[in-house]
């Protein structure tokens, strides 16, 4: 440490109470490290929390109003402040604080060895101490130029005190600027006061002050300040104890309505409850009627099981034969079970709901009780039992350019199927092309086709069918071994252009230019199934009822956006412009819930067979924008992006593949 540097004097307002502004007595800390004195605290908690409820747990810090609990909440409010821990560290500082100060010596006796001798002068400059002694022989002979201060008398706090440090420069502050009003060091003074009117020495300032009255009249103001400030005290004294009273009163009026209150309730208690239990009874009864249903046919399935195990290890092929019949019907009657049982499986929740906040004794005031019944997982991992798609969530699994050397254009993919194989086959129609990729993305061939392609459908494992315009037609295409060949053409009568397709015992059902759609043979025989207000871009069939599943291009609500054509040219609406806006491509799953892509609502909407149910599977918040073409293979699916002529961007040239969890 340099010589003759004297540590900081400590802030006093450190010990002072917030509460009572004194000097603090038994200083008690709060978790947020605020201190006050332990009557001060318990004084402040026992008014903070009188007249409220019995059961406050905590109480507002005096300084920072952080919500602050007890150390332990049993004991009584008055006695919460003593238990809150005492602050050693402030204790000492005012132990330290309220010790003699110590003398100051003489440091040249001090060099000499005379540890002890008192100090009577003080060298400002040199921020020396001197005995009478050492001052006339070795201080004015050298420095009689320096200001020197008599100390005797003082200590060593009273002269830190008359002579603080500046912060900046570390001098003492002997100055001050009448100008700024600031007391500073030499180096301030000739730095940032050089050009100020009144700069003169404190001690001086401090002789103008009261010379000139000025510490008289502020001593004068602040009397008749205090004078005001008591008569406001005063007012407030009464105002708080008429704020008692009237707790007092309002107190007794609660208490009173506490008793009205409570009588209403307990009448309206009993019938909330009432209903809770004949819900749960209710909800109880019909679970237990499942879970015996299935029990029995368990325990059936099980004893037909080890009885046919028996059966045959004897050799007894009566028995075998009777066995096995009976455990094909048990079979069927447990797929029959699982299939009735998954139209009603649901997770029930019995919950009681405050309907009433505003606290009104209506009938209820109580609450109500609510039956919620959400659609649930079919338990189970055999593909028998596995869990319809439209109760299941969806995750990105792939995404990949489909956009290959040989192509002039950027892609317009508006057909595409997903192999039992994991391969995936796109038409391109700007680029008059099919592609053929794994679902990872890996290209692995192409093929030329006459015309621009449209929908693609799957007429078996290894063969699929693409609708064709300019010229119109349908294109039959093997997929073997990784390659695309071509294996017929079908003409269509009239050159129509041809853009969904479907396919279904043999013949296709394709959608022409002018909303008409035709079953067409093998040999290019076309029949009108039914004629549509406006074009059928993409087709699916309905592998369980046999029905064609038709979208329409609207943007108008209240249009028909999804169709279903039976085979008897029957058409049933399906789905209106709503949640989907201009329906394009269309596809179903095994479950028979059926996938469309709006292509304007930017999204992909899963239904049920009816129609009856509908969910967003993707919006444009996934990042699905003008989606055309879909093909679902199992638990995975497949879109395709529309081009986007006006603003062409490298996006259309991907397609993504999805999985259903």
């Amino acid at each position: 440490m340099a010589e003759g540097r004297h540590p900081p004097e400590l802030d006093i307002h450190l010990l002072e109470c917030p509460i009572c502004l004194e000097r603090l007595q038994k200083p008690k800390s709060l978790p947020c490290l605020h201190c006050f004195c332990q009557e001060c605290l318990g004084t402040y908690i026992t008014k903070e929390l009188s007249g409220r409820m019995a059961s406050e747990t905590s109480f507002p810090c005096p300084v920072c109003r952080r919500m602050t609990p007890p150390v332990n909440p049993v004991e009584s409010k008055d006695k919460w402040a003593e238990q809150f821990p005492t602050n050693a560290v402030i204790q000492d500082l005012i132990q330290l604080k309220e010790r003699s100060p110590e003398p100051l010596y003489c440091k040249p006796c001090q060099k000499k060895g005379n540890m002890t001798n008192p100090a009577k002068f003080m060298c400002k400059d040199m921020d020396l101490n001197f005995c009478d002694d050492c001052k006339v022989q070795h201080h004015d002979v050298l420095h009689n130029e320096c200001g020197i201060l008599d100390i005797s008398g003082y200590n060593r706090t009273n002269l830190e005190k008359s002579a603080p440090r500046c912060d900046q420069h570390h001098k003492k502050k002997v100055w001050y600027c009448e100008d700024h009003k600031l007391l500073g060091c030499q180096i301030c003074v000739f730095k940032d006061h050089r050009r100020c009117e009144v700069v003169t020495t404190a001690i001086d300032y401090f002789q103008k002050l009261n010379d000139e009255s000025y510490l008289a009249d502020m001593q004068d103001m602040l009397k008749k300040n205090t004078e005001v400030m008591d008569v406001i005290l005063k007012d407030f004294d009464e105002q708080l104890q008429t704020l008692v009273q009237n707790q007092k009163v309002a107190l007794q009026s609660i208490t009173d309505l506490r008793q009205k209150v409570d009588k209403r309730l307990n009448t309206l208690q009993k019938d909330v409850t009432d209903k809770l239990i004949t819900s749960f009874k209710e909800e109880r009864r019909n679970m237990e009627t499942s879970l015996r249903q299935c029990e029995r046919l368990m325990n059936s399935m099980l004893n037909t099981m080890k009885s046919s195990v028996t059966a045959v290890e004897g050799n007894d092929h009566i028995e075998t034969i009777v066995l096995y019949q009976r455990g094909q019907a048990e079979v069927q009657s447990c797929k029959a079970l699982i299939t009735e049982m998954r139209k009603s499986y649901r997770s029930v929740r019995i919950k009681h709901r405050v309907t009433n906040e505003h606290g009104n004794l209506d009938d209820d005031a109580m609450g109500k009780i609510i039956i919620e019944k959400q659609p649930r997982h079919f338990p189970g991992n055999h593909c028998d039992l596995e869990p319809p798609l439209l109760e299941r969530e969806v995750k990105e699994i792939g995404k990949f350019n489909i956009k290959i050397p040989s192509d002039k254009n950027n892609c317009c993919a508006c057909g595409v199927v997903y192999l039992q194989c994991d391969q995936i086959v796109v038409s391109d129609f700007d680029n008059n092309t099919l592609k053929l990729f794994t679902d990872k993305g890996q290209f692995l061939d192409e093929l030329t086709i006459r015309g621009n392609p449209n929908d693609l459908c799957l007429v078996d494992n290894n063969t699929v069918a693409v609708a064709v315009s300019s010229p119109g037609g349908i294109r039959v295409v093997k997929v073997e071994a990784s390659k695309l060949s071509l294996s017929s053409e079908i003409r269509i009568p009239n050159g129509r252009n041809c853009y969904g397709i479907a396919h279904t015992d043999g013949r296709f059902i394709v959608g022409t230019d002018g909303g008409g759609v035709y079953s067409v043979t093998q040999d290019g025989v076309a029949d009108l199934l039914h004629q549509y207000n406006s074009t059928c871009y993409s087709l699916t069939q309905d592998p369980v009822k046999g029905d064609t599943l038709v979208s329409f291009i609207s943007h108008n609500k209240g249009d028909v956006a999804v169709s279903r054509l039976s085979a008897d040219k029957r058409h049933t609406e399906v789905m209106k412009v709503g949640v989907v806006s201009c329906a394009v491509g269309t596809d179903e799953d095994r479950e028979g819930n059926i996938y469309v892509c709006g292509n304007n609502s930017n999204n992909i909407v899963q239904l049920s067979g009816n129609g009856t149910h509908a969910r967003e599977l993707l919006t444009s918040s996934d990042g699905m924008v003008n989606p055309w073409a879909i093909s679902v293979n199992g638990d995975k699916f497949v879109v395709t992006r529309h081009k986007t002529y006006a603003f062409p961007c490298r996006e259309d040239n991907y397609i993504r593949v999805f999985q259903l969890y």
